[in-house]
């Protein structure tokens, strides 16, 4: 059985008599690729912020490697968890290879193998002809790809093993998206862990390992998307007639 990188124990966060994220508690596996699902408001993005150490909770705990986040130092915890959210707007002067570099500010990466890091990220995430390019000036999908690439490049560290995104794939078109969950796959591959926020639920049937689905700040699935992704449990959740049809899933 593989070892848990990250463990979530009855995990909750209160703000104005709300519970945005309630007694959520699961595990994460070396080298697995999990999508979190969930309507809007379900507390996804909430609980990434929380994982990544952004947030603390009301009650309940979270784990990297049997460690309390809260008990990592800064340096130590950015080397071991990279966090991408969902996207924003750059608004500095730099180019994009400046902001690719960047993705190795958490290691003591050597110079030369920091540049031979970017110039792959910039080639694999296919912004190399935009590398001298400010950043203000990209479209969104080029700056989600720009921001992917910085986190790529913090993930290619041998302390790096848990990459949390959120939304990854909102501001890309189809042949970006499938590079992105290229890329992600070459990252689990290498036994480190990707939890990301998605929408696109025939997507997380297709490349999931594992799926876990929200609603009203609960975890009230967890298991293979098959498991997971049923038209019954679908339309329940999203409150829309869902139908399944060779494997995909469909809305009337």
């Amino acid at each position: 059985m593989s070892a848990s990188l990250l463990t979530v124990e009855g995990l909750s966060l209160h703000r104005g008599g709300a519970a945005l994220v309630n007694q959520v508690s699961f595990d994460v596996k070396a080298g697995e690729l999990i999508m979190l699902v969930g309507p809007n408001g379900a507390g996804k993005s909430t609980l990434l912020s929380m994982l990544a150490g952004l947030q603390r909770g009301d009650a309940g705990s979270v784990a990297v490697l049997q460690r309390a986040t809260h008990t990592w130092p800064r340096n130590a915890w950015a080397e071991h968890v990279t966090f991408v959210p969902q996207l924003s707007s750059m608004n500095f002067p730099l180019t994009v290879r400046d902001v690719v570099s960047l993705g190795g500010l958490a290691h003591s990466t050597s110079m030369v193998t920091l540049r031979q890091q970017v110039k792959a990220a910039l080639q694999g995430w296919d912004i190399d002809y935009l590398a001298e390019h400010d950043v203000r000036r990209l479209s969104g999908g080029e700056q989600q790809r720009c921001q992917l690439a910085r986190s790529w490049v913090q993930m290619q560290q041998a302390q790096s093993i848990l990459w949390l995104l959120d939304e990854p794939l909102s501001a890309l078109d189809l042949r970006h998206q499938h590079q992105c969950l290229q890329q992600i796959r070459a990252i689990t591959a290498q036994g480190k862990s990707v939890l990301m926020v998605v929408h696109d639920l025939n997507m997380a049937r297709q490349h999931a390992d594992r799926v876990l689905m929200m609603c009203c700040g609960e975890l009230v699935a967890d298991g293979s998307a098959e498991q997971v992704l049923n038209a019954e449990q679908v339309s329940r959740v999203f409150q829309v007639e869902t139908y399944l049809d060779h494997g995909w899933l469909g809305w009337r």
